[in-house]
């Protein structure tokens, strides 16, 4: 579909245009990436400032860790919307066991893309409590930014996850992907109700 090679405007467009992808699951992913952009900019913008010199290393670590979390991200934008055009794809198939064969692998993908983002989102997650505690204080309100978005996108992505397992017949990929995915989604809720205190508290402070 070519979505990463989009400007924004083009993607907005994109998505605007009254076809069926990319939806709200590629827009998760693309949220996702944005937070963790978020995340490297503050870090980067506490790397070489004077006053934060103790965090620098941590700073750089982290850096490291949050860039292909980012990129992973922006493919996962592009690949729920080919997941999307495959289950459509397969909705036109002629009746029969290959067109129920087909749904059913097209509906586990387009479960597993969103899946995949609700784990970037954790890892991204694990990652921003030490760019709030350590980085650029002028940077506060872009990674309160950051805590936002991930939970919206993990909303997000939970609400697909959960729509494409309700077509699933495998009940046990259902049952093991619906563990996953309560697991995570709490992990990140608290996680960031957490964060989004912390940082309301040094708002006020400030």
């Amino acid at each position: 579909m070519g979505l990463t090679g989009l400007s924004v405007k083009e993607y907005v467009a994109r998505v605007a245009a009254g076809t069926a992808a990319p939806g709200g699951g590629s827009v998760c992913a693309l949220v996702c990436a944005l937070s963790g952009a978020l995340c490297l900019m503050t870090a980067r913008l506490t790397l070489g400032r004077k006053k934060s010199s103790d965090a620098w290393s941590a700073m750089e670590t982290l850096s490291r860790s949050m860039e292909p979390l980012v990129l992973r991200s922006m493919e996962l934008a592009e690949q729920d919307a080919e997941a999307y055009e495959r289950v459509l794809a397969a909705y036109k198939i002629a009746g029969g066991e290959e067109r129920a064969r087909s749904i059913q692998a097209a509906m586990k993908q387009a479960a597993i893309v969103p899946m995949e983002t609700l784990r970037v989102l954790a890892e991204i997650t694990d990652l921003i409590e030490e760019v709030i505690e350590k980085g650029n204080p002028n940077c506060l309100c872009d990674t309160a930014m950051a805590v936002r978005m991930i939970r919206a996108a993990a909303g997000g992505a939970v609400d697909n996850v959960r729509a494409n397992l309700a077509k699933i017949d495998d009940k046990n990929f259902v049952t093991h992907m619906q563990s996953e995915m309560t697991s995570l989604e709490n992990n990140i809720e608290q996680a960031t109700g957490r964060f989004g205190a912390f940082i309301e508290l040094l708002v006020s402070s400030s």
